[in-house]
């Protein structure tokens, strides 16, 4: 569970902000965890203003984000299966992470994952990426830390509001593992703050993590909307219940 949450945070941190031109952006990454062995592999990004697809190219693993519809879907094309959360289910659920109750309990949190107030975020430099001018960002929040280049001139085509929520939903996944659910909400709210699409990522200081993403190539252009079609034939699982079921438990 770990491990799938990881790949889809990584491929989530990859969106940044505004803008109306359909964009497709390919990314090499890899991927470490506690065992020290890595993964490599392909993911490619495809998004209008409506929804947003991520093809991991290697995995199998892919995501589909309808921003109409406000649900993100895990297309898992191994197992054949479809699992399902929706915006509003992840908002209900992150209403409840909050500071743990007891002294313990946050002491324990603390020596963990670090203080999700403990937050840092300061420009590093520039640095040209796929032919683009990027901005590099060094964030840290508790013992999680994030290096970061965006282009600030390269505008993602969903809304300010839509890509909020999307983080937000993002993070809520995340809480199920426990308390660093926080510190991930911290990191979103930062990263939203960074102009343009981030094409250079690498996540450290979690548990073990270590995710590196790093753009190639990026087109701009009409996208068929076949790109964004379900797979015919998958069951699909809401799980927006048991999220907040898990939530409700953790505080």
């Amino acid at each position: 569970m770990k491990c799938r949450l990881v790949h889809a945070l990584a491929a989530m941190l990859l969106f940044g902000s505004l803008g109306a031109t359909d964009l497709t952006v390919t990314y090499s990454s890899v991927r470490k965890g506690m065992t020290g062995a890595a993964t490599t592999g392909t993911e490619i990004h495809y998004f209008t203003a409506a929804e947003l697809m991520i093809r991991g190219v290697d995995s199998g693993q892919d995501q589909l984000v309808d921003f109409q519809k406000g649900i993100i879907y895990h297309i898992d094309n191994k197992k054949k299966v479809i699992s399902k959360l929706a915006f509003t289910d992840a908002m209900t659920a992150m209403a409840s992470v909050n500071q743990p109750s007891n002294e313990a309990a946050m002491k324990t949190m603390a020596t963990m994952f670090g203080d999700p107030n403990a937050c840092s975020v300061v420009k590093t430099g520039n640095e040209q990426i796929a032919g683009r001018n990027c901005q590099s960002w060094h964030i840290t929040v508790g013992k999680l830390v994030m290096d970061l280049s965006a282009d600030p001139t390269l505008k993602a085509p969903m809304a300010d509001s839509s890509y909020a929520e999307m983080m937000k939903t993002q993070a809520a996944q995340f809480a199920q593992v426990g308390p660093m659910g926080a510190i991930f909400k911290r990191l979103y709210e930062e990263m939203a703050k960074i102009k343009g699409i981030q094409l250079k990522t690498h996540m450290t200081g979690m548990m073990g993590m270590d995710v590196a993403t790093l753009a190639t190539k990026v087109e701009t252009g009409s996208i068929p909307p076949s790109t964004f079609a379900l797979p015919a034939g998958y069951p699909v699982e809401d799980l927006g219940p048991k999220l907040k079921a898990r939530m409700g438990k953790s505080n």
